[in-house]
């Protein structure tokens, strides 16, 4: 979820809890003045007739020639102890002027005359409809509450928005930025001294691997350069040594298997450099390339290898996946997966090519599963098996780091997986 989204969701749920708690609260203080009104116009006119009744003037028997109404009757000492002697409620009354049934509020009064016996007066004034009154008082708090809270999520948003401007201009730098290219300066200025720390903090962090990435960049090609020259002159004053008729034969075995270190020694430096060289972007001459039609020629030269331990090679084209992708790398890219595939087999196992217009896969039998999250790893070997441990001892162990590095710079996929007993390496 976005930030904007994610502080827009909390405000609009505690707005919300706010405006209902105040909106209720509006509510029932509404309700309570309106009873207030009416209970104090109640008490005046029980006390009048109270006043009245005392004093033995005459008092009307029903009503006073309003629609405010009052009964009174004389009620026992039981009675008057059982009850309140002052209780107001809500019910429907009939009017005699009108003939009908209204809704009124009631207070029911029970006081003592001079002679010490008790009566029960009941008052009672019509008001309007509180069910009404309730209803009018709901919509019309629920339409405010809607149109509050739409408002306010609609202003704090656009405040956000622009608020969060610069964090969105500096999030779109570090997503364009890529390290090893020319990269524009980051242009975001700013008001908010935590944005200008922000931009400050984050320009530096990058620019530092800038550096650090130029600086291993210049190192490794220095070194792997000037590594060649010196493993090329060794080699060859050991072949010229292998001339000398005078060597024993546990002598030339010797020598043979230090020029067979320096020549694995010269293939991974070669390594290195053709891994920096596709980390560095230096291969940009991009087009489709034809997967199983690259592949039938890397493999008319690896088949004499796989004849060699009887491994069968099984093709699937059901259609032909043409990435786009710099031919030289497709090819380094196939051949080591080819090799990896033959490294990785058995004697007498097959290999399953398959394509397919979204993917190519290369797969071939294993008895046990690679660690998936580490077989990329430069220099990660597997635990040779008695048949393939001559190639996996004669591997640089850097050819998947190979494969994972051009997939990267070729905005292609790559991963692994182990099914029915097959080592399968998909390509999408």
């Amino acid at each position: 979820m976005k930030l904007l989204h994610s502080i827009s969701l909390r405000l609009l749920t505690l707005t919300a809890i706010v405006l209902a708690f105040w909106s209720l609260f509006f509510y029932f203080e509404m309700i309570d003045e309106v009873n207030d009104e009416v209970d104090d116009t109640l008490e005046d006119y029980a006390e009048a007739i109270i006043v009245r009744s005392l004093a033995g003037e005459e008092i009307p028997t029903v009503s006073i020639g309003t629609n405010n109404q009052f009964f009174q009757k004389p009620v026992s000492d039981e009675y008057a102890r059982r009850h309140e002697h002052i209780r107001y409620s809500d019910r429907n009354v009939f009017i005699h002027e009108k003939n009908e049934y209204e809704p009124a509020r009631v207070l029911s009064y029970i006081y003592q005359d001079n002679d010490g016996q008790y009566h029960e007066l009941e008052v009672s004034t019509p008001h309007i409809d509180k069910d009404d009154l309730r209803g009018t008082i709901f919509y019309a708090i629920v339409t405010l509450f809607g149109a509050l809270l739409l408002s306010v999520i609609a202003v704090s948003v656009f405040s956000i928005h622009r608020t969060m401007r610069p964090l969105r201009q500096l999030l779109r730098w570090v997503e364009n930025f890529q390290i090893g290219k020319k990269n524009q300066p980051l242009d975001n200025p700013t008001r908010i001294v935590e944005f200008r720390q922000l931009n400050t903090a984050v320009e530096e962090s990058l620019m530092r691997n800038q550096e650090l990435f130029e600086q291993q960049k210049s190192f490794l090609g220095s070194a792997s350069h000037e590594l060649q020259t010196p493993i090329a002159a060794t080699m060859n004053r050991l072949e010229i040594m292998l001339d000398d008729e005078s060597l024993s034969e546990e002598q030339m075995g010797n020598l043979l298997k230090a020029i067979h270190s320096l020549e694995n020694m010269s293939q991974l430096n070669r390594s290195l450099l053709m891994l920096s060289r596709i980390e560095n972007g230096q291969f940009n001459d991009t087009q489709g390339v034809d997967f199983p039609q690259l592949t039938e020629e890397i493999l008319a030269e690896l088949l004499p290898l796989y004849a060699s331990r009887k491994i069968k090679v099984e093709k699937q084209w059901n259609a032909p996946f043409v990435p786009v992708i710099d031919p030289t790398l497709a090819r380094m890219m196939l051949s080591n997966l080819l090799k990896n595939a033959f490294v990785h087999s058995g004697e007498g196992s097959s290999v399953t090519l398959t394509s397919h217009t979204q993917g190519f896969s290369i797969a071939n039998d294993g008895m046990q599963p690679l660690d998936a999250n580490r077989i990329f790893e430069p220099f990660y070997h597997e635990t040779a098996t008695p048949s393939n441990q001559d190639e996996e001892r004669n591997s640089t162990g850097i050819g998947l780091a190979l494969v994972r590095a051009i997939c990267t710079q070729s905005g292609l996929k790559v991963d692994y997986s182990f099914e029915e007993n097959r080592h399968i390496f998909r390509i999408c």
